[in-house]
């Protein structure tokens, strides 16, 4: 279990000092910080601090996201203190924490990452300032201390964005599994199978149970297919499931488009579709079927680069009197069954076995 964020993100002793290295920030650099804060940072902090201050408010949306979220006062005491462990044992786990941390609140207040990015590039142009102001540009202290503070901001920048960073991610893949979560359920809802769009196993079992009854009332005929894809585990083998669910997606869409109004497909389960045909007769089933099977066969399916042939089975069965949901999907599972049989991409209907 997790206990810290240096544990959370990995940073151990190896990874703390390939950050800094990373960083540009060498055994003379980290010396020269001691330098840096007697020099800069302890005679000049607080000044330092409200001209930050000054600085970020005198952008009225900074100045309101501020004031939304803080006393200025506060801030500016939790500002000091950030600048007065500046670079101060920077290799060690308890300043990755710190700078670590520092990016995870500011992700949970929703900070915009521009005004992050621009109090960095603040405070970065103050202490350049007063590096300025305090050593003589042509001290061989002058240039390594400029260069320290870059250094020491993109160690600081680079800490604070992996946890902001990684913390959006976070929320945006948990409003993603919500967002799926909610339309999982609303697919349910309505009856349809979420990877195909055609009705769910339920919905078109409902829908056969319809029909029973009202082929037992006003004894009317209708008609059941099971529609099975072949060798369709060769294409999930081959190239993959997630081709696998986009020809299966592509498949339905053809059906569907040579079905009449009131005919309902469902995906059974797999590659296997039943079919429900109301107010049909066995010359209407084989038409409708072999429709299906032509608009199957006609065209290779495209899913990404690939170019996949295939063809369909189907089996038939006519509503006869008595029949139950169970005893007209045996009858249908047997006519698809002599399909596969007799080699595949074929109707059978089960009067002609």
């Amino acid at each position: 279990m997790h206990n810290t964020l240096c544990d959370k993100y990995g940073f151990n002793t190896a990874q703390r000092k390939l950050r800094v290295a990373m960083m540009g920030l060498s055994a003379v650099d980290i010396a020269l910080v001691k330098l840096l804060h007697g020099k800069i940072i302890e005679p000049y902090g607080e000044e330092i601090v409200a001209d930050f201050y000054e600085a970020l408010l005198s952008f009225p949306e900074v100045k309101a996201f501020l004031l939304e979220h803080g006393e200025i006062d506060s801030l500016h005491r939790t500002q000091l203190a950030y600048l007065q462990s500046y670079g101060v044992n920077l290799e060690t786990a308890e300043y990755f924490e710190e700078r670590l941390q520092i990016g995870r609140v500011h992700a949970l207040i929703g900070l915009p990452l521009s005004y992050y990015l621009m109090a960095f590039r603040i405070l970065d142009d103050l202490l350049f300032d007063f590096i300025v102001k305090s050593i003589a540009s042509e001290s061989g202290q002058f240039l390594p201390l400029m260069k320290l503070v870059s250094r020491i901001s993109a160690l600081d920048m680079s800490l604070a964005i992996d946890a902001y960073h990684t913390k959006k991610v976070r929320d945006m893949n948990s409003s993603i599994d919500a967002l799926m979560d909610e339309r999982q359920l609303l697919t349910s809802k309505i009856g349809l199978d979420e990877l195909t769009q055609v009705a769910s196993r339920a919905r078109v079992l409902d829908y056969l149970q319809a029909n029973l009854k009202k082929a037992e009332q006003k004894q009317y005929c209708f008609c059941v297919a099971m529609i099975d894809l072949d060798f369709f585990k060769s294409v999930n083998d081959k190239y993959g499931h997630l081709v696998g669910d986009q020809v299966l997606t592509d498949v339905a869409a053809r059906m569907k488009a040579v079905l009449r109004g009131g005919d309902v497909l469902g995906r059974y389960g797999g590659d296997e579709f039943l079919l429900v045909l109301p107010r049909a007769d066995m010359g209407v089933a084989k038409q409708i079927t072999e429709r299906i099977c032509g608009c199957i066969n006609a065209k290779a399916f495209q899913a990404e680069d690939y170019a996949i042939p295939l063809t369909v089975s189907i089996g038939v069965a006519v509503w006869q009197q008595g029949d139950t949901d169970l005893t007209l999907l045996a009858r249908v599972d047997h006519a698809l069954y002599q399909a596969k049989h007799q080699g595949r991409n074929r109707v059978v209907l089960e009067s002609s076995e």
